[in-house]
């Protein structure tokens, strides 16, 4: 590839990716180092497409705007990061998408691109747009359609297909007469160029008034060109990764502790119910009784439930093991009847807790009692991990 091209490419796109670097990260230095770093690669064999450039500059603003963030919560001390990104990828999209649209309205005749922005930005209605245009209202759709299709840089469905003038026409919602609903419906390329002009219509229709290009200083193209002598660039590490990498570690530190203050749980619950059994009257016979197991441990022994008799005839399970409340989940107590749905008994926060059995409840003799570990997700629903089982008998 020759310098030539390049600097072509630069004069057309420099100013988008300039721009849109600038908008997203707020510096100029910044901003001038995406620009470089874009073109350097499309120099080692990317391409020069003004779209693939800017979407190029899309991946790089982004891992730039997370690397900064991250970098500001280790700062903080603050290890709880997520495996997706802390940035609005999507902001940074949809303002590449209103750069390339712009810069695409630009480009067209200064009439018609007045009559798409009434017509889709501002909402005039067509018979108020025609009459101010002095164009009967079928002379003004037309101008229209062939404007959107001025802007649209997609394929155009072969022969036997749909009309690439009706599918504009449908996307801009003017009434047309040519019965191919059908074919469209069925046809999966005439669907995806509808869908691709519907989409621009709705690109158009979205774009506020938004700030002037902002083109690059004049001697950066110097730099850009040094920059593409100096070969392929070293490629960049992917923002994705590295959020994934930073999760796994900040797991497993939430890992140790959680493990630490379950041990340190286990102590304290097991003096409450020596405690209990020293302090507390006894009470009377367990009515049925189980070893509660984790099953994903190969049914390793944590804690007991008992199921008493309770003053006024009903029942009552007392549950006593190792858990404690979790930062970003609960334990919630089940009871799954012989027959029937679970029912749900409430939140363990402690190692003892008793609960009454809902009068409408069967009877818990020969039911399981389950404790799980749901996340704050609004289901109030059994979907989480089962971390205790057990029969009582």
């Amino acid at each position: 590839m020759i310098v030539t091209d390049i600097e072509d490419a630069y004069r057309e796109s420099g100013a988008l990716v300039h721009t849109l670097a600038l908008r997203a990260l707020g510096s100029v230095e910044e901003a001038e180092d995406v620009v470089r770093r874009v073109f350097a690669s499309a120099a080692a064999g990317g391409s020069l497409e003004p779209r693939d450039l800017v979407n190029d500059a899309v991946d790089r603003i982004t891992g730039d705007l997370e690397r900064r963030v991250r970098a500001k919560l280790a700062a903080l001390d603050d290890a709880a990061l997520g495996t997706e990104g802390v940035t609005d990828e999507r902001a940074v999209v949809a303002e590449a998408d209103r750069i390339l649209v712009r810069a695409a309205l630009d480009r067209i005749d200064p009439d018609d691109r007045e009559l798409l922005e009434r017509a889709l930005v501002h909402g005039v209605p067509r018979y108020e747009l025609a009459m101010a245009a002095g164009l009967p209202e079928d002379a003004l759709e037309t101008r229209l359609r062939d404007a959107l299709l001025a802007l649209w840089p997609g394929p155009v469905p072969g022969e036997g297909h749909a009309s690439v003038e009706g599918l504009a026409s449908r996307a801009l919602g003017i009434r047309i007469a040519d019965g191919g609903q059908q074919h469209i419906a069925s046809c999966r390329e005439c669907r995806d160029a509808w869908r691709s002009l519907n989409d621009l219509v709705g690109s158009i229709a979205r774009m506020p008034a938004s700030a002037p290009m902002v083109a690059p200083r004049a001697g950066l193209w110097d730099e850009v060109r040094e920059a593409v002598d100096a070969g392929p660039p070293e490629p960049e590490p992917d923002w994705r990764d590295e959020a994934r990498r930073d999760a796994a570690r900040a797991h497993r530190r939430r890992t140790l502790v959680m493990s630490i203050a379950l041990v340190a749980a286990s102590v304290v619950a097991g003096l409450a119910v020596a405690l209990s059994q020293v302090l507390v009257e006894p009470r009377g016979d367990a009515v049925a009784r189980t070893r509660l197991e984790d099953p994903r441990a190969g049914g390793s022994e944590t804690g007991t439930a008992q199921l008493l008799a309770g003053t006024d005839g009903g029942e009552v399970i007392v549950v006593d093991g190792p858990y404690a409340e979790y930062p970003d989940a609960y334990l919630e107590l089940w009871l799954i009847p012989v027959q029937g749905e679970p029912i749900a008994l409430g939140q363990l926060t402690s190692g003892h807790y008793e609960v009454a059995l809902p009068p409408s409840a069967p009877t818990a003799v020969g039911a399981t009692v389950e404790i799980s570990r749901e996340p704050w997700d609004g289901d109030a629903g059994p979907s989480g991990d089962v971390i205790a089982r057990g029969t009582l008998r």
